[in-house]
């Protein structure tokens, strides 16, 4: 009988080896570079734009745009995952290793999370740029990032549980982009109720808890915002490839 300690380590050895598998798919599907190209693309555009229009520019131009940008980009990237596994019948390979559903969602996870790391590593030029043309506040960009991983986390969980319900990538994106643009329009729809329901409804949007920690305000409810969002929705994944692998 292995100790906990060795069951630990080879629960998560096993969920990086299912995650080093999907990173190697998403970097051999030519979807995955129009994707970054886009997002680079329009992540570069806001934060360049407004250097040329007004002479000067700042971190901001970057952070705002973000959550929309991630509402279409997430979903993008995950609608595969599981989806793709379905419609070819490798789920059912999966099945037959020697592997927990648990350690088969998390490795999907790290896999993405991995991809869209890869993606906010390009975007770090960003602030060194601001750097070289003044004193940007370091805690701010550290905020800033911490922030969008976060935001990247519970997206990614959404458009892992939408990929597993279905067999059609596009559904799944449809899926997943709807619940993520919800999560966005929390903030908006707080501004049109009375204010004794509006903060809680606020409580519940992405921006609320994104512009906190990208202005470099650390609060730990923000970061309780992400993660409990994230394992939720990760929680409803295996729930549902549990139940269509029954099925």
């Amino acid at each position: 009988m292995k100790s906990p300690a060795a069951a630990s380590r080879y629960f998560f050895q096993t969920s990086l080896t299912i995650a080093a598998r999907d990173l190697s798919m998403f970097y051999n599907a030519p979807a995955t570079y129009v994707i970054a190209v886009i997002f680079l693309f329009l992540t570069g555009w806001l934060f360049v734009s407004p250097l040329f229009q007004y002479g000067q520019s700042t971190l901001d131009t970057f952070l705002r745009p973000l959550p929309i940008i991630f509402t279409f980009v997430i979903p993008a990237l995950t609608m595969r995952s599981f989806s793709e596994e379905f419609r070819e019948g490798t789920i059912e390979y999966l099945g037959t290793l020697p592997l927990e559903d648990w350690q088969i969602v998390l490795g999907k996870f790290l896999a993405v999370m991995g991809l869209i790391a890869t993606l906010l590593a390009f975007t770090l030029i960003y602030p060194i740029l601001l750097f070289f043309a003044g004193q940007p506040d370091l805690g701010q960009i550290i905020g800033s990032y911490f922030s969008i991983l976060g935001m990247a986390a519970f997206f990614a969980a959404i458009g892992l549980w939408a990929s597993s319900l279905t067999r059609n990538q596009v559904v799944a994106f449809i899926i997943g982009f709807f619940v993520c643009f919800v999560f966005f329009l929390f903030d908006r729809f707080a501004q049109l109720l009375p204010s004794t329901a509006a903060g809680f409804v606020a409580q519940l949007g992405i921006e609320t808890h994104f512009d906190a920690l990208a202005r470099g305000v650390l609060d730990t409810r923000d970061l309780l915002y992400w993660f409990s969002g994230a394992f939720f929705f990760l929680v409803a994944t295996l729930t549902t490839v549990q139940a269509r692998r029954m099925r």
